[in-house]
Formats: structure tokens, C-alpha cells, sequence
């Protein structure tokens, strides 16, 4: 499954991060989640694809789009729908580590339409 998401306010904290550094400040944010059916920890949630830095700097929010894979299997194998998923991933992704300071910067994530 596909997900797009809707970055913003990552301006002007993460300005100058390259695509790839914006994946590697994402990804981790996907790990160890909570199941939000039974509580469990889930290791591995989804992987970046890809982000979408063509709106970034144009506007005052720092707007981005990242889309992320989640294995079908583990939607199967964890008894979940996207729409129990989607609240998870949108409040793990609430905030991004710099990864030059370590510093944890606050942003906002929705759900965007796959283009």
C-alpha cells in the first residue's frame, strides 16, 4: 500500500536538507510503532519511497510531500486497515530529528492524494 503525505513547517528548521536526508529524518519515525488495536510494538511500519521537495522554500510552511510503502502482509498479518493506520502514522511523523543537530523539529503531516 501507498500512502502520500503532506509535510509542512519544516521551514525555515530543515531548510537545506537533500531529498535523501529528508528520507533518512522520516524513516525512523516508522519504527517501533504501536499496534493501536492491541497495543503491541510493531518493529518495522513502512519505508520512504520517495520525497517530493518542488514546493519546499516556495512557501512560508515548507511544504513537502513524502510517499511511503507499507507491506501489505503486515496490514494482514497485524489484523489492521489503512484507516486504523493512518492516525499512527500521521502522529509519528509529527516530528523530524535534524540530522546534523540531532534536534527534533515539530511539523504538521496529512494525507494527500497520490499523483
Amino acid at each position: 500500500m501507498k500512502i502520500s503525505i503532506d509535510i509542512f513547517g519544516a521551514y525555515p528548521v530543515l531548510q537545506g536538507l537533500t531529498e535523501q536526508q529528508f528520507i533518512n529524518a522520516i524513516e525512523p519515525r516508522l519504527i517501533d510503532i504501536r499496534n493501536p488495536m492491541t497495543g503491541l510494538q510493531i518493529d518495522l511500519f513502512g519505508r520512504v519511497n520517495a520525497v517530493d521537495l518542488s514546493q519546499f522554500g516556495k512557501d512560508t510552511e515548507g511544504t513537502l510531500k513524502a510517499e511511503i510503502e507499507i507491506d501489505d502482509s503486515l496490514l494482514q498479518r497485524h489484523q489492521l486497515t489503512p484507516a486504523q493506520l493512518h492516525p499512527v502514522l500521521l502522529a509519528r511523523i509529527s516530528k523530524l530529528r535534524h540530522p546534523a543537530t540531532g534536534v527534533m523539529s515539530p511539523v504538521s503531516a496529512h494525507l494527500s492524494n497520490l499523483s
